[in-house]
């Protein structure tokens, strides 16, 4: 079949890594992608993956609307898409209105929790079998926006156990030097809690000096970010690597990660982490805790709580059997439950049933 995923970007969140999945690791199928742009763009095209730009589909202007609208059906006309697989609220929308004129069968990926738009995203999931990355996701989309569970299928997020082995140079020096290395993965957003987690880790590294904060990442947040680094006195202690292409390969280098999200749908990092047999500490909030079980494969601590969350810093840098021990569990955790092959397998199945 001819598939066509959706996307509002292909940048660095973790929904576009889910579409660049899908697209270069699903040979059973010929995919295609429209967008609004970004980094995946390159690697689409480094795999064959054609890519179609159309403009920002979150914008509610009727020019833009337009546009997003012939953009998409231009696409489903011109490559004989036989399914749209949308990852996005208004890609269904647009999903919908196209299935309506041309019969193309639709899949949406719910990759977060909402609470709004209610209208909008029913009248968007009318014609799509329904897929929520996690127990969370599917939960909001029967209590939220009264979706019928038997309409929804859990397809919890994966990713591909493989790594170059290529290490960074500057974190290489730091390991050299008996540094301990603590990451945090995501956009510099709100979203992500960066702030709690440099917050936490100023007060860590005053009682010690040898532990180095790595924010992996890039977005909107970024000069907040670098300015709170400054005022805290940790521009020798905290380093920001921006976005990178090989976050496996960081994750192997890194002593553990912290995850300091304030809300999740099934994000990425923990599975991420997992596969690369290391532990992280999570906020305690729907999604991070569907992966993440407390003191058994990872550490949990209450959202914006920076006090807990130094705690939690501590116990893992100090304890060093008890961070071993997390880390086997977190790797056993991946291989029972977020496979990659799996993961494929299962989109196959509801393409397949359409």
């Amino acid at each position: 079949m001819r598939i066509l995923h959706i996307s509002r970007t292909m940048g660095q969140g973790g929904a576009e890594k889910i579409v660049y999945q899908l697209c270069i690791d699903n040979d059973a199928h010929e995919q295609f992608v429209i967008s609004a742009g970004g980094a995946y763009v390159i690697h689409l095209k480094e795999h064959g993956i054609k890519h179609y730009i159309m403009p920002d589909i979150d914008q509610k202007k009727p020019v833009i609307m337009l546009r997003c609208f012939c953009s998409i059906l231009y696409v489903v006309i011109a490559e004989r898409i036989d399914i749209i697989h949308s990852h996005h609220r208004m890609a269904a929308f647009y999903a919908n209105l196209i299935s309506m004129i041309t019969g193309v069968k639709c899949v949406y990926t719910a990759h977060n929790v909402y609470n709004c738009k209610i209208k909008l995203t029913q009248f968007a999931l009318k014609k799509s079998s329904i897929v929520a990355v996690g127990d969370g996701v599917k939960s909001n989309l029967e209590s939220i926006y009264k979706i019928p569970t038997e309409r929804i299928t859990v397809i919890y997020n994966s990713i591909k156990i493989d790594a170059s082995g290529k290490k960074d140079q500057i974190l290489c020096e730091f390991k050299n030097n008996k540094k301990l290395l603590v990451g945090t993965i995501g956009r510099l957003c709100e979203q992500k809690g960066i702030d709690v987690f440099i917050s936490a880790l100023g007060k860590v590294i005053r009682n010690n000096s040898d532990v180095i904060g790595v924010i992996i990442g890039d977005g909107e947040d970024r000069d907040k970010i670098k300015l709170q680094i400054k005022e805290l006195g940790l521009s020798d202690h905290v380093i920001m690597l921006g976005y990178r292409s090989d976050v496996l390969d960081i994750i192997r280098q890194l002593d553990f990660v912290v995850l300091a999200s304030r809300w999740e749908g099934l994000p990425l990092t923990p599975i991420e982490v997992f596969s690369q047999g290391k532990t992280i500490i999570v906020t305690d909030i729907s999604g991070n805790n569907e992966i993440v079980q407390d003191d058994v494969n990872g550490l949990l601590f209450k959202k914006d709580d920076v006090d807990e969350l130094i705690d939690k810093i501590n116990e893992l840098l100090q304890n060093k059997d008890k961070r071993a021990r997390l880390e086997q569990r977190a790797f056993e955790t991946y291989q029972m439950k977020y496979r990659h092959v799996k993961f494929v397998e299962q989109y196959n199945t509801i393409y397949a049933n359409i």
